[in-house]
């Protein structure tokens, strides 16, 4: 059985889907469907929340998503007969999750360019950070530096694009910007992101951590 996502390349916040399976899990229930807006916990990014309501108007809060193999489980609040559902998103959630995940990207590239290599990423409000490593050249990064290069990227207002390749993989770039494998949702373009970002660096036995957040989300 495989879920299919429609939150890779689409900003629906609600569908219409089949509730396929419902069976308990610990204190909630999962809910499987045969296809979802909601994108679950992965990749650096939570998962999203939001309600499914059956045709009979029965309804359960959607707590959380997570990835189980191919399959998207939709951990709610209630159990709910199987059949026809509509699901509908958190908005507000979810564009925070996929401005912050964004502005990690930005963040990589900028320090790509400057001699860093990303090696990992962190999205989660109040907890954003891009950790990177030293290649043989770099160029020093601090705070005034980053927020020029980020202010120049989002004023560029560069669209975002993704393609998926042979062997499934997602990738995701914003303008001619460099492209990183990634399942996350993302603003359509960087003219999305607010301009008031923090950022701070700390370098640790030769390796870069940024943290970052934008004052309005988190």
């Amino acid at each position: 059985m495989t879920t299919q996502a429609l939150y890779l390349d689409s900003h629906a916040l609600h569908c219409e889907a089949e509730l396929l399976a419902c069976f308990q899990e610990g204190e909630h229930w999962v809910a499987v469907l045969d296809k979802t807006v909601f994108h679950p916990q992965g990749g650096g990014q939570p998962g999203d929340t939001g309600r499914i309501t059956t045709h009979c108007g029965e309804r359960a809060q959607v707590l959380h998503t997570q990835k189980a193999g191919d399959i998207i489980q939709h951990v709610i609040s209630q159990p709910l007969p199987t059949g026809p559902v509509t699901i509908a998103m958190d908005k507000e959630p979810r564009n925070t999750h996929s401005i912050l995940h964004s502005l990690g990207h930005l963040i990589g590239n900028i320090g790509q360019q400057n001699g860093w290599q990303p090696e990992k990423a962190h999205h989660w409000p109040n907890e954003c950070r891009v950790e990177f490593s030293p290649r043989e050249h770099v160029i020093e990064l601090d705070e005034h530096t980053l927020l020029q290069h980020l202010t120049r990227l989002i004023a560029a207002n560069l669209p975002m694009r993704s393609h998926t390749k042979s062997d499934g993989t997602r990738w995701v770039a914003f303008g001619d910007l460099m492209a990183w494998p990634c399942g996350g949702t993302h603003v359509a373009a960087t003219g999305e992101i607010p301009a008031n970002i923090r950022v701070s660096t700390k370098l640790k036995k030769g390796k870069l951590q940024v943290r970052y957040q934008i004052m309005d989300v988190g």
